[in-house]
Formats: C-alpha cells, structure tokens, sequence
C-alpha cells in the first residue's frame, strides 16, 4: 500500500511553489510519511490583469501569478469567470494522479477544497466536472483562511453539511478574508476542528498549531503520532 496522498491547492495570485513556502512547517510536519501534490491554478492572473485593462476595468493589483477563477461583477450579480478550466485541470489530476486522500488549501484554495469536497462526496447542479470522474470522497481536509463562494447559483453546495473531518485555521485580524467568513464555512461540516490565531492572512508557523495539526493528522496517516 502506498503512501496516503495530499492535494495542495494554492491561493489567488499564488501558484504551488508560493504555498510550497507557506506550508513549510507542515510540509517538514509530515516529512516522507505523505506524498504532497502541489497543483498550479490554469488561471493566469497576469493575462487576466491584461485583459482587464483592455475592458477599462481597473485591476485591484498588480497580480503576477495564477488562481483558480476571477470575479466579475455586472450591477449586484458576481460571477465566477475561468471556473471550467479548473474543473477540467482537476478531472484529469483525480484521474491520473489520484486517489487522494486529503487537500490543504489556503484563501482560494481552501475555498475549491470544500467545493470539490462536496462534489465527491454528492453530485451538484450548479458545479460538474466536465466528464465522469470516479474519485472517492476525501478523508480529511486541512484548510486556512477559507471562504465561501459569492454567487447565488452556488449557494445551495453550502446546504449539504459534510461528515468530512476537517481543520480550519483562521486569522484573528484577517483583513483579506474576514474571520466569519471562514467561521461559516467551518459550519458547514459536522465536527470541524477550528484552530484560531493572533495573526492575519496566513498559514501560521507556530508549534502550538503545527501540534493541533499533528493531533488532526495522525489517524490519517501512519508515522504522525498525535
């Protein structure tokens, strides 16, 4: 049997070798007991910023890097741009580079984390992979600075509460996504494990959280003792 495998997802703007950086005290954590997957978004955030220009909308950065989808707002409407592509890019790596048995997303990340979650574990109207894909449901999720998607056509995913052991940490002076928004999504599961900490948008790197991750991991993969 080989060992258990992780999907790492990376926040907007980022790209894997960002979260590689971000996640380097997990990433130590678990050592060579888990194979780590690091997926690049299919979004180009620096293209996209580009073409943003030509429509005169005005970028709120100097993004460089990728994502999993933009937001496009029309009056009180926000849309979810690009999605496709990342159900498409997320088909095939189930498929050929699965099963997983866990995902750890950051911001964005965290957020397709609980997305493709429930599409595994129940088909959705409102989200589909482009072809059949026949992952099992994840055993765990670890996430940071999650959130929930804006769209009104999406809302009903949030309804289907998750048996999916879960860990969230979030930042008590985030100001990039505030703390209940990802206090929300952590309701969405049954028995969800909340780690929250003194800081902001980020992963934190202290040894009391590298312990509640430890204590979460260890029935999910054999060598990380509780």
């Amino acid at each position: 049997m080989g060992k258990p495998k992780i999907l790492c997802l990376h926040g907007f703007a980022e790209s894997a070798e960002i979260f590689k950086i971000r996640s380097r005290r997990i990433r130590e954590l678990i050592g060579d007991h888990a194979e780590l997957v690091y997926l690049d978004g299919p979004i180009d955030i620096g293209s996209l910023r580009f073409s943003m220009q030509d429509e005169g909308q005005q970028p709120a950065g100097e993004f460089t890097n990728l994502g999993w989808w933009w937001w496009k707002q029309t009056g009180k409407k926000t849309e979810l741009r690009g999605i496709g592509k990342t159900m498409e890019l997320l088909a095939t790596v189930l498929e050929e580079q699965g099963p997983f048995d866990g995902i750890m997303g950051f911001s964005q990340g965290a957020s397709l984390a609980i997305l493709l979650a429930q599409l595994l574990h129940t088909k959705q109207d409102c989200l589909r992979f482009p072809r059949e894909v026949s992952h099992p449901p994840v055993k765990f999720l670890v996430l940071a600075g999650a959130f929930g998607v804006e769209p009104e056509e999406y809302q009903g995913i949030y309804e289907n509460r998750l048996d999916t052991p879960s860990l969230h940490m979030m930042g008590e002076y985030d100001t990039v996504i505030d703390i209940e928004r990802s206090r929300r999504m952590a309701a969405v599961f049954e028995s969800p494990v909340c780690f929250e900490f003194s800081g902001g948008h980020f992963i934190p790197q202290t040894t009391e959280c590298l312990r509640v991750v430890q204590r979460f991991l260890a029935p999910f993969i054999p060598g990380i003792k509780p």
